[in-house]
């Protein structure tokens, strides 16, 4: 993430724990999923609109403010456009009229002034986005919105600024299909059996589901504590086992160990890694040592340590990953899959990594693929890469999951635009994934349009993690069915062992006798499952003895 930045459903315990799967054999489909399939699919073919009108709302004819009305320019639609958006309250603003049903809205603008962020609400759901640098009237597709019958609401304005509108648009469209299914072979051709049967999992949730997930173990832990539920992945960044951060002090000693047994508790594990430069820091007071990885703080030019291989700057980046893949490796010893998303956000330019343009950003990603999956034999690895433009794609061969982060001023926003964006380009080749997103996203309402992220991520902090949303929308995100928690992944899913089974309810065990299909040693984590016919495995955490019962404590 860069900081600064400017930009309820039913109940769903199941009964029973979701039975684990081997050999990419992929689950039959829960009466969660069926529901959730049968309904999103009424609930959008209900909202279809391809037998209403288009609507074209020019921006001269809106409500304006702190704006004017120009016809200085040329190309423009109506009879003028809108330009003067220079404050936070700057907008053009419209009332209208429109039969209920689903639209596809596109913004005509203009930016003579290089591309810039915008803001705005259709029946008080956030929209943004980002125009293109263009000296010439083009259009923005904000993706798809439903439209309520008889008066609606929309604006724009605010954000960056700096921009001009020439209308708002919304045509009739058809109900949006879901993504269509995507091989789930990795890239890493070695890769490990933990590996194949996470992302045979993923693949065959794609499209149907949503996980959830949470940066930062102390929010994930927040959200359990608060709605009952614990995140499917947790997300926690390697940024201080950086070198050039333990020169200045860094201890991140034990941080690796710590997150095996979250792993074993039956948490996907995903990591970023916020990558301080190797040297060149400025270590000054606006700028110090601990902002390494921002662009503005260090002088490193990785292209030309890339151009030179036996340079010390080439051998300082090699040095670098090779202190992270001792990190991964412990992961791997410990039979653990790994979401892993480094060098994220880099068409951006605010992280060093994405100063050089993307011919040099897709050699570094390359660079840091083969030093650690053919160099360091790490084959633990799911290769996410965080990037929306498409110069800077590095290619098939070395991404697994295409990311998006995202940080609108709404959190309600359904990012339709990003996402179908993404899909223009990835479907049937890529799962998508919302990396990054600055709070908690409402997932209904992204998947009634069509948007169905692999996983979610929220940011953390309170302004972009948990503590920004009340327990009840909280509640209703995690508790929706659309949205999958980790009590509810497959057996094994997160790790290969006999570790993780889902336990759904809290239950009573004897120690050291049977009781019914449990038996728990005097002081053994181990219990024992007579009608699946395995051991499970519960962390020392999770079994409390109690005279001559243990309590296990489920999600």
């Amino acid at each position: 993430m860069r900081l600064p930045r400017r930009f309820g459903g039913l109940s769903k315990r199941l009964s029973t724990p979701i039975p684990m799967f081997k050999h990419h054999t992929l689950p039959s489909l829960s009466f969660k999923w069926l529901y959730r399939l049968a309904g999103a699919a009424l609930f959008v073919s209900t909202l279809s609109a391809v037998s209403a009108q288009a609507i074209r709302l020019e921006a001269e004819d809106g409500s304006l403010t702190g704006v004017s009305a120009t016809t200085e320019a040329t190309g423009y639609s109506g009879t003028g456009y809108v330009t003067g958006f220079d404050a936070a309250d700057d907008r053009v603003s419209w009332s209208f009229q429109a039969d209920a049903g689903l639209y596809r809205a596109t913004i005509g603008f203009r930016t003579p002034n290089g591309e810039k962020g915008f803001s705005g609400a259709i029946n008080g759901s956030g929209i943004s986005g980002m125009f293109d640098d263009t000296n010439a009237f083009a259009t923005f597709d904000l993706g798809l919105v439903n439209l309520q019958d008889g008066t609606n609401t929309a604006w724009i304005g605010g954000n960056w600024n700096y921009y001009e509108i020439d209308y708002l648009e919304f045509t009739p469209a058809e109900a949006p299909a879901g993504p269509q299914a995507v091989d789930p072979t990795p890239v890493d051709p070695d890769a490990s059996a933990e590996v194949r049967e996470l992302l045979a999992y993923f693949a065959s949730v794609y499209g149907q589901n949503t996980l959830s997930g949470q940066q930062t173990r102390t929010d994930a832990a927040s959200i359990q504590s608060r709605v009952g539920v614990y995140p499917a992945i947790l997300a926690e960044d390697l940024i201080e086992y950086s070198p050039s951060r333990i020169e200045h002090g860094s201890d991140p000693s034990g941080l690796t160990e710590s997150l095996i047994p979250l792993v074993d508790n039956g948490t996907i594990l995903t990591l970023c890694w916020h990558w301080n430069a190797p040297t060149d820091l400025l270590d000054t007071t606006e700028q110090p040592w601990w902002r390494g990885f921002y662009t503005e703080a260090t002088t490193f030019n990785f292209a030309e340590a890339l151009a030179d291989p036996q340079g010390e700057d080439y051998a300082l980046m090699l040095r670098d990953i090779d202190a992270i893949a001792a990190q991964l490796q412990k992961l791997e010893d410990a039979n653990i899959p790994v979401l892993w998303r480094p060098l994220h956000e880099s068409e951006g330019g605010w992280f060093w990594w994405g100063a050089q343009g993307p011919d040099a950003f897709k050699e570094l990603w390359q660079l840091l693929y083969d030093r650690l999956v053919n160099y360091h034999g790490l084959h633990n690895l799911i290769w996410v890469l965080t990037s929306e433009d498409p110069d800077w794609y590095p290619g098939d061969a070395y991404v697994d999951i295409v990311g998006v982060d995202a940080y609108p001023e709404d959190m309600t926003a359904t990012l339709s635009s990003s996402w179908q964006a993404m899909l223009d380009r990835f479907d049937g080749r890529k799962m998508i994934a919302l990396t990054e997103f600055g709070g908690i996203p409402d997932i209904e309402p992204m998947q009634a349009l069509g948007v169905w992220w692999l996983y979610f991520q929220s940011w953390t902090g309170g302004q972009y993690g948990p503590d920004a949303v009340d327990d009840a929308y909280l509640a209703g995100v995690y508790q929706s069915d659309a949205v999958i928690v980790r009590s509810e992944l497959p057996a094994g899913v997160s790790k290969d062992t006999w570790a993780g089974y889902a336990i759904d309810a809290n239950l009573w065990v004897d120690t050291g006798d049977f009781l019914g299909n449990i038996w728990v040693g005097d002081d053994s984590d181990w219990i024992w499952d007579a009608p699946l016919q395995h051991w499970i495995w519960l962390p020392e955490s999770q079994v409390q003895n109690d005279g001559a019962w243990a309590w296990v404590a489920g999600d």
